[in-house]
């Protein structure tokens, strides 16, 4: 008889004869180290697998404790039994699931929609933690849960995660640190980061993430313009775009990527009264410029509004599509809309323009769309 038969044999004996607390309880010690670590026969892993079960459904909680310690590092542990500790009470639980390995990825999202939020936190402590995982941990929108995530560099956090984040928490602080201490993020998330942080955080995510002062600088700028935007997209209809325009283009806001950024969503009215106040015309004559597709009118209005000579074809380009799609009966703008208007911007240009919208309005930033034209392209 094997040493690992005779302790079994020994265990049952003690349950049977001297059932008290601690005889259970260090049965589930003895047993729970014994299944984790020997070698067993199939005959005797059958034996200590009884044990166990018998043990996990113990009334005294102490018991279940010792159980849920002793195994919790077993890898081989059946998933019935795992979940059956994962389900217990947090006493019992929440250690076993901070390093099980036996739970799925599975149990583990079905734990955090349905457990609390100490097992939550418990979940989100694990060594490592799965995209989908953590996605379930972000939706539950606790502060507890999710701060405790950030914390855990071995979670994998996904670009929507991170997104889902920031509209929860954008003006928490603490998460606002923790997202800004992250080993790695999104461009688009530093991008919403680094509008709302302090001056302080700012600096630090323009450190920790290596960002270039000149490519922090656009970011804030960028997402300042499509905050701007979104503005009078939002206005209701007795809004003054025009005194709007007036306003921006006194404090030096009214730029080429703000107007780009309306005709690529489809803000004609906003874009019309933009480029009325750079010319310094009534909006009514700008709109009727802007409408004409001969070779002078948006032109000359391009040119007395002082914008960039390199980005008038990217201008051009985007008015044309406008136009075709409203020749056509297009009346409700859509995503499919501004990707014709970039692909077109592509078609008209010698460089790589881009697919994206943010991009698009990067090159247009750094004056690198239309760079040819500077350099000796007719």
């Amino acid at each position: 008889m094997s040493d690992a038969a005779a302790a079994l044999i020994d265990v049952r004996d003690r349950l049977r004869d001297n059932a008290t607390v601690w005889v259970r309880s260090d049965a589930a010690r003895h047993v729970g180290d014994l299944f984790s670590a020997s070698a067993l026969t199939d005959a005797e892993r059958q034996t200590a697998l009884a044990i166990l079960e018998e043990l996990a459904r113990d009334v005294e909680q102490e018991v279940r404790q010792s159980l849920a310690i002793h195994v919790a590092n077993c890898a081989i542990l059946p998933p019935a039994l795992a979940r059956a500790i994962a389900a217990d009470v947090e006493a019992v639980s929440v250690p076993f699931i901070q390093i099980s390995p036996a739970l799925t990825e599975a149990d583990l999202v079905s734990i955090v929609r349905l457990g609390s939020a100490a097992k939550q936190v418990a979940v989100a402590t694990r060594e490592r933690v799965p995209a989908r995982v953590a996605k379930v941990l972000v939706a539950t929108r606790n502060p507890s849960v999710v701060t405790t995530l950030l914390r855990n560099q071995g979670a994998e956090i996904s670009e929507p995660s991170y997104h889902m984040i920031m509209d929860g928490f954008a003006n928490d602080a603490t998460v606002q640190g923790l997202l800004v201490e992250r080993t790695a993020l999104p461009l688009t998330v530093t991008e919403r980061l680094i509008q709302v942080v302090s001056d302080v955080l700012r600096d630090r995510l323009i450190e920790k993430h290596a960002l270039p002062p000149e490519i922090a600088a656009e970011l804030l700028n960028q997402a300042r313009e499509r905050a701007l935007f979104h503005t009078a997209a939002a206005a209701p209809r007795a809004f003054n775009v025009e005194a709007f325009a007036i306003r921006l283009n006194s404090k030096g806001k009214l730029t080429p990527t703000l107007l780009m950024r309306a005709l690529c969503l489809g803000d004609l009215p906003f874009f019309e009264a933009g480029m009325a106040v750079r010319a310094g015309i009534s909006v009514r004559n700008a709109s009727e410029l802007i409408a004409d597709r001969g070779p002078l009118g948006f032109k000359g209005l391009y040119e007395k509004s002082r914008l960039p000579a390199e980005f008038f074809r990217a201008f051009r380009a985007a008015l044309d599509v406008i136009a075709d799609l409203r020749d056509g009966g297009q009346e409700i703008w859509s995503p499919a809309c501004t990707e014709l208007i970039l692909d077109r911007v592509m078609k008209d240009y010698d460089e790589a323009c881009p697919a994206g919208l943010e991009y698009l309005l990067s090159q247009m930033a750094h004056r690198i769309l239309g760079r040819a034209d500077r350099t000796g392209r007719c």
